[in-house]
């Protein structure tokens, strides 16, 4: 029987999530997550254990990579996708002194560092469990990831969903990410990396459940 996946971005948990209805998975060193970490394939296999054939993917940042993997590599687990705040490749579109500057914001402020990132991607405040040193060796493999050689593979519908203003993934990655997926549509919203009003993603899981 297929469900409603939802993947949380790095730093938070299924929480954000909290009111919609269906599968909700913390990713490893988040929230209250029992999966065990050593690589995004890995990851990917785990997760597959917990999605029913058919399922639509509803992922944000981190969460929207792990979905567009899971599409590539279990398809038959995949109806559709809805991408929020989801870049292919995260590297490309920042400095690299900017990258190393957050990972090293990360590992030396840690919990001061991730009240602010949380605020910054969320748009208020967000509080649940995270294993910094873990969830830092997740972050590193995501800024790594690059997904655009399997993008032309993934053919299910894919919505991507994505604000204007966003500070954490920016607009061009997004329409990059749309260009070189064969059956998307770009929704933008006004806002930053996560949508403020849940509506925003409520009006687009009506509009796919019907495709």
């Amino acid at each position: 029987m297929s469900a409603n996946v939802f993947l949380h971005g790095w730093g938070f948990s299924s929480k954000v999530f909290r009111h919609f209805e269906g599968i909700k998975i913390d990713l490893p060193y988040h929230g209250r997550s029992s999966l065990r970490y050593t690589s995004l394939d890995k990851l990917v296999e785990e997760i597959a254990l917990r999605v029913p054939p058919h399922s639509l993917l509803v992922g944000w940042s981190l969460g929207g990579s792990v979905a567009l993997l899971l599409a590539h590599r279990f398809p038959k687990k995949v109806k559709s996708l809805i991408l929020i705040g989801t870049t292919a490749h995260f590297r490309r579109y920042w400095p690299e002194k900017n990258l190393r500057g957050f990972l090293l914001k990360v590992r030396q402020k840690r919990d001061s560092f991730l009240w602010h990132f949380r605020r910054l991607a969320y748009g208020r405040e967000f509080t649940d469990a995270l294993d910094i040193d873990g969830a830092t060796e997740l972050l590193e493999d995501y800024m790594n990831l690059n997904l655009f050689p399997l993008l032309p593979t993934i053919r299910k519908p894919v919505i991507i969903l994505h604000g204007v203003l966003d500070q954490v993934v920016p607009l061009r990655a997004a329409l990059d990410l749309y260009r070189r997926l064969p059956k998307a549509k770009f929704l933008s919203f006004a806002g930053g990396h996560f949508p403020l009003h849940e509506d925003t993603i409520r009006k687009v899981l009506k509009g796919v459940s019907q495709l």
